[in-house]
């Protein structure tokens, strides 16, 4: 499928839009894709081109790219709006077709949003909106889950789709971080008493057992070793409690990981680091640094080995990123006690489900219905799985 016509809105011939519906003209925008978005308020991992072009690559054949793309008259990507289309049922009889963020599942992936440039965050936005309303037969909602407020850009969408007299249901969602001081000896002093002494035995307990190290993946010869290892030591933790783990129930995560991660490396965001005992690993952490930020993605541990090498192992991780001149550790979704004894802080999101003004979708949000339940289901198994 083409992308379609050019659509003028209301800012005269000042801006371009344009809605593309296949990969290869997508990739297109490679090369300014990222340009765009350190200039935007959604600057983060999961929405640069690597990690959306690692998603299509796993996906491309089960879903579909609708991506709005906004330029200005010299040319210029001022914004990008980088959708897929999902089919859902409610009570599993009335369709809807929903659009959500590239690169959102299976991948690990938070805070996903539109790409504006700064200095047109208003046109960019409301062209976005336009072309969505211009092309409102072929959608019937948008669902965006954990997008970060703290930016603030979160209002530049919910305004505009206000402004278009979209329906919009709004909920709070939590994420979790803290700032890493300059010395570990500073972090260590801000914790409580009762985690001092327990990251003091536990360490002492563990890293003092002969041939125990930590170490971290370096090359990409090392990648599958240390991806096997998470794989299977996520999946013990799990099994212990009667559950499979990710990436059983989500093979398409472990897939995404294989794709993405050798390119993470390469650009020196990728840190995967092992606590190991004569060579064999009892524990596991990944994560990526971005903006000078660590962004912890998965971990996995020996249930078997001794108790707290997790804990151990997370310490490490902190000490090597304070070390490294690291400004901050994101837990990402969800605030829990286990994050806050690590001095993590809540930070506040939001889920944003929009509508626009159909009558199935009037019933849909006078009910208040989420796409994350047994109301509202997905039916095309693919990545968009909720």
């Amino acid at each position: 499928m083409k992308s379609s016509d050019p659509c003028k809105h209301d800012f005269g011939s000042q801006f371009e839009t344009k809605v593309l519906e296949d990969w290869s003209t997508i990739e297109t925008l490679k090369t300014e894709w990222n340009d765009l978005l350190v200039n935007s308020r959604s600057d983060t991992i999961f929405m640069t081109w690597e990690w959306i072009n690692a998603w299509a690559v796993v996906n491309q054949n089960s879903v579909k790219p609708v991506v709005i793309v906004v330029r200005n008259r010299l040319g210029e990507l001022i914004a990008i709006a980088p959708f897929y289309q999902t089919h859902y049922r409610l009570l599993k009889l009335i369709p809807y077709r929903i659009l959500r963020i590239m690169g959102d599942y299976p991948t690990g992936a938070e805070y996903p949003g539109w790409i504006v440039h700064r200095d047109h965050e208003i046109e960019g936005t409301e062209n976005i909106v336009h072309a969505l309303t211009n092309m409102r037969q072929r959608w019937d909602c948008m669902w965006i889950p954990n997008i970060a407020k703290w930016n603030g850009f979160n209002e530049v969408i919910i305004q505009a789709c206000r402004k278009a007299k979209y329906h919009i249901h709004i909920r709070p969602v939590s994420f979790s971080y803290f700032n890493l001081p300059n010395t570990i000896d500073q972090y260590i002093t801000g914790l409580s008493k009762k985690k001092r002494l327990e990251i003091h035995y536990q360490h002492n307990r563990i890293m003092q057992r002969e041939g125990v190290v930590t170490d971290s993946c370096k090359s990409p010869d090392e990648l599958p070793i240390y991806l096997d290892a998470l794989f299977k030591l996520h999946q013990s933790r799990w099994k212990l409690k009667g559950d499979d783990g990710t990436f059983l129930r989500k093979p398409d995560e472990a897939k995404f990981y294989k794709k993405f991660l050798p390119l993470g490396l390469q650009k020196g965001w990728l840190r995967f680091f092992a606590l190991k005992e004569k060579d064999k690993f009892k524990a596991v952490q990944i994560g990526y640094v971005y903006n000078n930020i660590f962004h912890s993605i998965q971990e996995g541990f020996d249930p078997e080995y001794q108790k707290g090498v997790g804990n151990v192992l997370r310490f490490e991780v902190i000490k090597h990123c304070i070390s490294e001149g690291v400004a901050g550790y994101d837990f990402l979704g969800g605030m829990t006690e286990h994050k806050r004894r690590w001095s993590a802080k809540e930070r506040e999101g939001c889920d944003l489900f929009v509508g626009h003004s159909i009558t199935k979708n009037r019933l849909l949000f006078s009910i208040g219905f989420w796409p994350t339940g047994t109301y509202l289901e997905q039916v095309l198994i693919g990545c968009g799985c909720t």
